[in-house]
């Protein structure tokens, strides 16, 4: 709801404060928190007279299979966009239909696909009749938009003059007018040069800002979805299509006659080109026998079950190859493997293969993907020096300590020691000295063949160990006998003297299954 003053400055700083969320550690980001209230200030008095004009936009390739041209909005611009769609959503939502599922709150790709299994097993009675489903793919979607009848279609249902204002200032800014290249990969050849990855019709440029609207801005996202809700509207309330779910420009009808399917195609294809100025991806645009599966949103879904797509299960054993093959360090003449976890380049990789990891877990655990999840931690045992893991619930066995008040010695300890787990070898420095304690002692007198002494330390009556310039020998002892090392080093308590010395763990030394 439009207040009377729609660029109040409590309006205005709530929107700021939603779009840093998640990014506020992004250069842009903290640029503009330096000084917020200024420049929540500067922006509404622009918004206020009308002087508001997106900025510099930063252009970039995304990899992966199709290569897709990204602009991201400067900073300001963002905090725009999102007390724009704040304006829309609540005035489009209520006409959009129940089961388009992109860019809405509640929704998203795995709503989309529950749905799908929902209409499978309506359709085919759970397995026990014959049903037919039919995916379509608007081609070349973001770049085909036409501006001209998006902002009609704005038009009809957005009244107020501010807000039609402000949807025609963002909506007609051409983004390659004003842009920086950017990429990581030196390769990449830049826009409108000969080796531009990306081909001419997927691209913004060359098109006279007469279509297209950039991926990767909040407005073009929940603008598509308004742009396509005409087709929802056609398929719901003019063909009566019962089992229909549109996931962004993916589209999946399913029927029990095929020939009423193809029919429905043809239908659709013509409202598409005479309505909005679309066409349809003509390949693998037939009606086809649900029992085959339906691939969408990620998955090839059936009435009973679904997996994901061999891509997505192919990429994730590519990037814990990568891991392998980049962080992985052969020692001792070969029979072990050792992980640098101190701070720097070691630690950042381990914590980037967790995140993905974790993604990951949270996408496979929705299908029937479990042999595949266990078949990947069989297959490279290295994983569980790393990580802990129950089920599909997956942490770091050794997260980076964040410096502050550090425990005693003993929770220290005891802590390392619990993430060690069976079958693992903790070598705590303490001082000039390697030593164990607890379950660590009996087990090191068992496999290394050291004598337990009486040396009281915080807590412990017992100790073993040895002199520190002796941890190359006993580590090589050790991972012949099959045991994991984790090497423990000590550092001052930044927090002040006297404080106990805190415990970081400098490198994992795995054997070679």
């Amino acid at each position: 709801m439009i207040g009377p003053d729609p660029y109040a400055f409590r309006t205005l700083h709530r929107h700021y404060r939603s779009c840093r969320r998640g990014k506020r550690n992004t250069r842009n980001a903290l640029a503009f928190e330096l000084d917020a209230e200024a420049k929540l200030l500067e922006l509404q008095a622009e918004l206020r007279e009308h002087r508001y004009r997106p900025g510099r936009s930063i252009c970039f390739v995304t990899g992966g299979p199709k290569p897709r041209e990204v602009f991201a909005a400067d900073f300001r611009d963002r905090v725009v966009h999102h007390l724009l769609v704040g304006w829309q959503e609540p005035l489009f939502e209520r006409r959009f239909v129940h089961d388009s599922f992109a860019c809405r709150r509640g929704k998203g790709t795995l709503a989309a696909s529950d749905r799908l299994v929902t209409f499978l097993r309506r359709a085919t009675a759970n397995g026990r009749r014959p049903a037919f489903a039919l995916k379509l793919d608007v081609a070349n979607f973001f770049p085909s938009i036409e501006k001209a009848r998006l902002y009609e279609v704005l038009a009809r249902q957005l009244r107020h003059p501010e807000l039609l204002w402000l949807a025609r200032r963002v909506l007609f800014h051409d983004p390659t007018r004003d842009y920086v290249f950017r990429s990581r990969d030196p390769r990449v050849a830049p826009p409108e040069t000969p080796g531009y990855p990306v081909p001419a019709h997927k691209s913004l440029f060359g098109k006279g800002n007469r279509s297209g609207l950039p991926i990767g801005n909040l407005p073009s996202q929940f603008w598509a979805n308004v742009y396509l809700n005409e087709l929802d509207q056609f398929v719901k309330r003019t063909l009566r299509v019962r089992h229909y779910v549109r996931y962004v420009d993916d589209l999946v009808l399913l029927g029990s006659d095929p020939e009423e399917l193809a029919s429905w195609q043809g239908k659709i294809e013509g409202f598409l080109a005479e309505r909005l100025g679309l066409a349809l991806r003509r390949d693998r645009a037939r009606p086809v026998p649900a029992t085959r599966g339906v691939d969408f949103v990620g998955w090839k879904t059936w009435w009973s079950h679904r997996v994901p797509r061999r891509r997505t299960l192919g990429n994730l054993r590519t990037r814990v190859a990568r891991f392998e093959r980049e962080a992985l360090r052969p020692a001792c003449r070969g029979r072990a493997r050792r992980v640098d976890l101190r701070a720097g380049e070691g630690a950042g990789r381990v914590q980037a293969l967790h995140a993905s990891l974790a993604s990951y877990s949270g996408h496979l655990r929705h299908g029937a993907t479990a042999r595949e999840w266990a078949r990947l931690w069989q297959g490279h045992p290295w994983l569980r020096g790393l990580f802990e893991r129950e089920g599909w619930q997956l942490g770091e066995r050794w997260p980076a300590r964040r410096f502050g008040r550090a425990p005693s010695f003993r929770r220290q300890y005891r802590e390392l020691v619990r993430r060690a787990g069976g079958g693992c070898l903790v070598f705590c420095r303490v001082g000039r000295f390697v030593e164990f304690y607890g379950p660590q002692r009996r087990l090191a007198e068992a496999e290394l063949g050291l004598r337990t002494a009486a040396l009281p330390r915080a807590g412990y009556a017992l100790a073993a160990g040895f002199p520190a310039e002796l941890a190359p020998v006993f580590r090589r002892r050790a991972l012949g006998r099959g045991l994991a090392v984790v090497e423990v080093r000590e550092q001052a308590d930044p927090s002040g003297p006297g404080r106990p010395r805190v415990r970081e763990v400098a490198e994992v030394v795995l054997p070679v299954a």
